[in-house]
């Protein structure tokens, strides 16, 4: 694709990305060194990874992974962090239960900015919806989850609050330096 628009003339003017559900090492694995220096290096690319929950019960109840899956989105997202690229982030906010909501959300945000201090800052929680075929579908459990996600929002703000001034907060998600490009 990055040929393709270079050779359009559009690779100045199309932003192109590509999402990440943190679930494999395919980039690392796969693609060459040359290949992952041409991702660095071309003007309009950024990655956009999906964190599954904010917990290991969340994870799974998310993805129905193994609840020790949870751990590698943080493995991976730190090699990713190791690039320079422009990373974003997307948060499943659903979970089977709202016990200890406040504290897990705390916990998550640490380990967050473990990887990097403003990462949170790159990362924006989807709002889960019932939408057409799903409605059939949906659980008892399922409907919950989506209850508790709306807490679950209300908290992860209230952590950016706490964690961060209003200045930082107010800034555009792509002015946040995050990774690689932190220093840069």
């Amino acid at each position: 694709m990055m040929d393709a628009l270079d050779t359009a003339g559009l690779s100045t003017s199309t932003y192109l990305w590509s999402d990440d559900n943190l679930s494999t090492t395919y980039l690392f694995d796969e693609l060459s060194t040359a290949q992952i220096d041409r991702l660095q290096s071309y003007p309009n690319y950024g990655r956009v990874c999906c964190f599954k929950g904010f917990d290991a019960a969340s994870f799974s109840f998310n993805t129905n992974a193994q609840k020790g899956d949870f751990d590698r989105q943080f493995d991976i997202m730190a090699r990713l962090l190791t690039l320079d690229i422009d990373l974003y982030g997307y948060l499943t906010l659903t979970a089977p239960s709202d016990n200890q909501l406040a504290s897990k959300m705390s916990a998550f945000m640490d380990r967050l900015q473990s990887l990097d201090p403003h990462l949170p800052l790159r990362i924006v929680p989807l709002k889960i919806g019932v939408y057409g075929p799903v409605t059939g579908r949906l659980t008892p459990e399922r409907e919950k989850s989506l209850k508790i996600q709306e807490t679950a929002i209300a908290l992860w703000v209230a952590e950016l609050e706490a964690r961060y001034s209003n200045e930082l907060i107010s800034r555009s998600i792509c002015d946040i330096r995050i990774g690689a490009r932190s220093t840069a």
